[in-house]
């Protein structure tokens, strides 16, 4: 039997001070919302990227501007330059070097330009080796809608499975994006936790806690956390007996 358990996602998400996010939409709202609350605990927390992230203020440029000894007021994005009004990544080198200043460092490292599920590229995702924790990101939002619709790189889903773009995205579908092909793709098991986000954007949340379950199957026995963030819920999924 499975149940929810609500969670402070400080404590059961970040894990370590380098955290790194793939997968679908959500890593953004995601990194800054854990952002904010590490503030409130006094933390130096910076975001940065291995691909690239919008350049919200405040943000630095390291071809640019030196980086602050951070102040614990706000917190920073990092990225090497902006091209298109978007932040570009760092590698490895350059996050380790600007971490110095910081008590936690949150990484995108990786891209779907909003839409909640995806297929990677062969170049993707980017995840430091250093990551002390991998975030794996997926949207409830995705169920029920076309793959076309909400499935980033749908044409390598298809490639690779077949899948046609114009199905429904039905929980078999949703639990198979979590191969180690797709979402789980050069992913450390050992330091992953899922997020299945947009609860609160589900049109079949009858369906979220046995898909839970099987998204942690299917990843290899990792931790689910379910929840929103535009709500603040964070729930940890658990296995009774």
């Amino acid at each position: 039997m499975w149940y929810t358990q609500k969670i402070d996602p400080l404590l059961s998400v970040v894990n370590g001070k380098y955290i790194s996010f793939v997968g679908g939409g959500g890593k953004t709202s995601l990194a800054e919302f854990l952002a904010g609350q590490a503030l409130e605990k006094g933390k130096r927390v910076v975001i940065t990227t291995t691909t690239k992230i919008r350049a919200k203020e405040p943000c630095i440029r390291l071809d640019r501007q030196k980086i602050p000894g951070g102040s614990g007021g706000d917190f920073i994005r990092v990225g090497k330059s902006v091209e298109n009004e978007k932040l570009t990544g760092l590698d490895e080198d350059e996050i380790k070097a600007i971490a110095a200043h910081y008590d936690l460092v949150l990484i995108e490292a990786d891209g779907a330009k909003g839409q909640p599920l995806k297929y990677p590229a062969s170049y993707e995702p980017i995840i430091p080796s250093f990551s002390d924790r991998i975030v794996v990101v997926a949207g409830l939002d995705g169920l029920s809608g076309q793959v076309r619709e909400k499935v980033f790189r749908w044409e390598l889903l298809l490639k690779a499975t077949g899948i046609v773009p114009d199905m429904r995205v039905t929980a078999d579908i949703f639990v198979r994006l979590f191969g180690e092909d797709a979402l789980m793709k050069g992913v450390d098991k050992a330091k992953c936790a899922v997020f299945l986000n947009k609860y609160d954007a589900c049109h079949e949340r009858e369906k979220v806690l046995p898909l839970a379950r099987a998204v942690s199957e299917k990843a290899g026995d990792v931790p689910v956390v379910v929840g929103s963030v535009r709500h603040g819920i964070f729930c940890n999924t658990v296995r009774l007996g």
